[in-house]
């Protein structure tokens, strides 16, 4: 904690009660706005003619710190502008604040002022660089925004390029598995086919067995049976038995036949019918 002695609260005290004193006068002190340097007190200000101008003009008289005198305008004749510009950028009851940057009244340079802002300039300049800087502050949120669109656009893009790849290859699968597909229908056709082909060969050598079966039971039954019986029954069908008779030269046969004339006929029935049958098994 800073400690402060008797004597300097005593000077400060004193340099205290001065400004106020001086606050109180009809004196000020006397500012430089760059660096605010201090040039001393301000003792009068007063009004003098300008002959090259044609108006009146103010001029400080003062005290510098080195207990000189000085002297200068308040004002600045602006060639640029052909105005009379005032130098006071500040004044109060204590201190006056000049742009003029030294004493030489004949000095009209651009470099020899220094000129402030008012508390307005400064609030609306404020204004602007907030304005700005929110602005800057939104550009740069959307130039993040944008990156970030940009970056999803390209892995979206990849994402897309990879699908493509994906169904390109699903299309080629697609397309081998089709033609495939075609070429197990076709070979399933032939199969369905030769399956049917199996079938009718199947269907037919069933119809032989079957026609066979029926001839073997009835030579059975032929040979089972007394030869009268077998003449009686092939009487019965006497267009069938003499069609018979004539394709074996027997058709001069007499009704006397004896026991053995019929055991013969007999014999030749049953022979023709087992090389008919031989003749169907050849083909």
């Amino acid at each position: 904690m800073l400690q402060i002695m008797p004597k300097e609260i005593k000077f400060i005290l004193s340099a205290i009660d001065t400004l106020k004193k001086l606050s109180q006068s009809p004196y000020y002190i006397f500012v430089r706005a760059r660096g605010f340097e201090i040039v001393g007190i301000a003792t009068k200000i007063e009004h003098r003619y300008d002959a090259a101008w044609g108006i009146m003009r103010q001029w400080v008289k003062g005290i510098t710190l080195d207990g000189e005198k000085f002297e200068e305008p308040l004002d600045r004749k602006n060639k640029r502008t052909g105005k009379l510009e005032d130098l006071v950028q500040m004044k109060n009851d204590l201190i006056i604040v000049t742009a003029r940057n030294s004493s030489d009244p004949n000095d009209e340079n651009d470099e020899n002022f220094q000129y402030l802002m008012n508390p307005f300039q400064i609030n609306e300049i404020k204004q602007q660089l907030d304005t700005v800087e929110e602005k800057n502050r939104i550009i740069y949120d959307l130039k993040k925004r944008y990156e970030s669109a940009i970056e999803q656009r390209d892995l979206y893009y990849r994402e897309a390029e990879s699908m493509r790849s994906e169904l390109n290859a699903l299309k080629e699968k697609v397309i081998n598995l089709s033609q495939r597909l075609a070429e197990q229908t076709q070979r399933a056709e032939d199969y369905k086919r030769q399956l049917k082909e199996l079938q009718i060969h199947t269907i037919r050598e069933e119809s032989k067995l079957d026609e066979k079966l029926k001839t073997a039971q009835h030579l059975g039954s032929l040979e089972g049976k007394d030869s009268a019986d077998v003449i009686i029954e092939a009487t019965k069908k006497q267009i069938e038995a003499r069609r018979e008779l004539d394709k074996l030269g027997l058709g001069g046969l007499t009704a006397y036949a004896t026991k053995e004339d019929l055991e013969r006929l007999k014999e030749e029935i049953i022979s023709a019918l087992k090389g008919g049958e031989k003749e169907e098994e050849n083909e």
